[in-house]
């Protein structure tokens, strides 16, 4: 219980850090421009090759632009909360805050998993919003209608999909995490660097097979494919065997990324304490 209730407290930081300066409705508003914008570019350059001679036919444009406005949504949503916990050490760190999150042994991890909660709960919200607005501007702009399968059904299991990446984000987290408890520089970066191997890595944008081996091996087995996977199976044909499929293997895949990021952070976190690494304020 004791972990439940640091969970839920460091939820509530998270959620002030977000929205403390400003009301919920501004702050969502403000949160969803970046995936609209990520998810539009994508779109915007499918077009444009459409337009200018790809080998795409009429008939399967609007299917491949699903596609696309999945992936792209999706793989921006993963970033949006998975470096939380590089951010929260970071931020900490420079304020001295963090060493303070240290009154016991065990209790950084809540901390640093309600922090990811919180962002995954607005992000969450962000990223469905900017899914639905790409789909409208797509209609109008582009004159295009994304067969998205939209009933209750279709929607509850893709709310169910968002919920079981939690465990392979949130792994991700912690593998940065265990870098950033260290890192006095450059940890700002990562964002970035997660985002851009996401998107080649995870079947966003164009499919893994289409890299070279063994690259397309690793994308293949990542469990950020296999929730892309799913959440295209469902909202986009419909098909719940496939979904299911794809959904165990994400389910399994972020069971074992969570546990090498719990090792990995338990480790630099016990070398950081002999070397007093967590007293260091970033600069």
């Amino acid at each position: 219980m004791s972990y439940v209730r640091s969970v839920i407290a460091s939820i509530r930081v998270g959620w002030s850090r977000d929205f403390g300066w400003t009301n919920p409705i501004l702050g969502f508003s403000l949160k969803t421009i970046a995936p609209i914008a990520s998810t539009m570019t994508a779109l915007t350059i499918l077009y444009i090759g459409f337009r200018n001679g790809a080998l795409i036919t009429p008939d399967e444009f609007p299917y491949q632009l699903g596609l696309i406005i999945i992936g792209a949504t999706l793989y921006a949503h993963i970033s949006a909360y998975s470096w939380v916990p590089t951010l929260a050490i970071a931020e900490g760190k420079w304020t001295f805050v963090f060493p303070q999150v240290y009154v016991s042994t065990r209790s950084s991890p809540p901390y640093l998993a309600g922090r990811c909660l919180a962002s995954f709960a607005s992000s969450t919200v962000t990223s469905t919003a900017s899914l639905a607005i790409a789909a409208v501007i797509s209609l109008f702009l582009f004159g295009v209608a994304i067969p998205l399968v939209v009933t209750p059904v279709s929607v509850l299991l893709f709310g169910i999909a968002l919920a079981v990446n939690i465990f392979a984000s949130m792994g991700l987290g912690f593998l940065l995490g265990a870098y950033a408890i260290f890192a006095s520089k450059f940890e700002w970066a990562l964002p970035t660097y997660v985002s851009g191997l996401l998107m080649v890595f995870s079947g966003a944008l164009f499919p893994v097979t289409s890299l070279p081996t063994p690259f397309s091996n690793i994308g293949d087995v990542l469990p950020f494919t296999e929730f892309i996977r799913a959440s295209r199976a469902i909202l986009l044909d419909g098909t719940v065997g496939p979904y299911f499929y794809y959904l165990g293997l994400s389910f399994v895949g972020g069971i074992i990324l969570l546990a090498l990021g719990l090792l990995a952070f338990k480790y630099a976190e016990q070398r950081a304490r002999r070397l007093g690494v967590l007293d260091r304020k970033v600069v």
